[in-house]
C-alpha cells in the first residue's frame, strides 16, 4: 500500500508542476498574442493568470495528468532502483566491481530518462498552449521542432546560461555588500 501512496504523491506532485509550466506557457502565448510585446502597444493587459488557470485545468486537465503520469512513472522506477541498490547493499554485496559498474550504469539511464521526460512534457506544454492540441502530439511536434532547430535552442540555452549566473553572481555581490554596509 506504500508504494500506491508513494506513487500518488509523485503524480499529484508532478501535476502540480506541470500545471505551473502550462501556466507559465499559456500566460506567454497570451501576452505575445495580444501585441503587448510590440513597441507601441498601448492597449491594457489582456493576459490572465485565471484564464489560464482555467484553461489548464478545464480543457487541457487530461494532457496535463497523462505529462504528469509520465514524470511520476519515471520517479516511481528511480526510487524502486534506488531502494532494491540500498536492500542489495545491506545484504553485504557492495564491493563487488561488477554491481557498482552496473549500477552507475543504470543510474544514468535513468537520471538521462527523467531529464528527458521533463524536457519533452514541458516543451509538450508550450506547444499545447500555442496549438490547442492533446499530449501525445504536442509532444511529437515539439520534439520535431527542437530537433529541426537545435542550433538556435543549444545557444538560446547557453546565453540563459549565462544570464543566469551573471544575475546570480550579481544578487550575490550586491547582498555581500549590503551586509558589509550594514555590518
Amino acid at each position: 500500500m506504500m508504494w500506491y501512496f508513494l506513487f500518488g504523491l509523485f503524480w499529484v506532485v508532478a501535476f502540480f508542476i506541470c500545471l505551473q509550466q502550462f501556466i507559465i506557457a499559456a500566460m506567454t502565448c497570451m501576452w505575445y498574442f495580444s501585441g503587448q510585446g510590440a513597441e507601441m502597444s498601448d492597449q491594457p493587459g489582456e493576459v490572465s493568470m485565471c484564464m489560464a488557470l482555467r484553461w489548464g485545468v478545464w480543457y487541457h486537465c487530461g494532457s496535463i495528468a497523462f505529462g504528469a503520469f509520465l514524470i511520476a512513472v519515471i520517479t516511481m522506477i528511480r526510487v524502486v532502483f534506488e531502494y532494491l541498490a540500498k536492500k542489495y547493499e545491506q545484504v553485504g554485496n557492495k564491493d563487488n566491481a561488477i554491481y557498482k559498474a552496473v549500477t552507475c550504469c543504470i543510474r544514468c539511464v535513468l537520471w538521462c530518462l527523467d531529464k528527458y521526460v521533463k524536457f519533452i512534457t514541458k516543451n509538450a506544454f508550450i506547444q499545447i498552449a500555442l496549438r490547442n492540441v492533446n499530449f501525445c502530439s504536442a509532444a511529437w511536434s515539439s520534439f520535431f521542432l527542437i530537433l529541426r532547430h537545435a542550433g538556435r535552442f543549444s545557444s538560446a540555452m547557453i546565453i540563459g546560461w549565462i544570464m543566469m549566473m551573471l544575475g546570480k553572481g550579481t544578487i550575490m555581490a550586491s547582498s555581500a555588500y549590503i551586509t558589509i554596509l550594514v555590518v
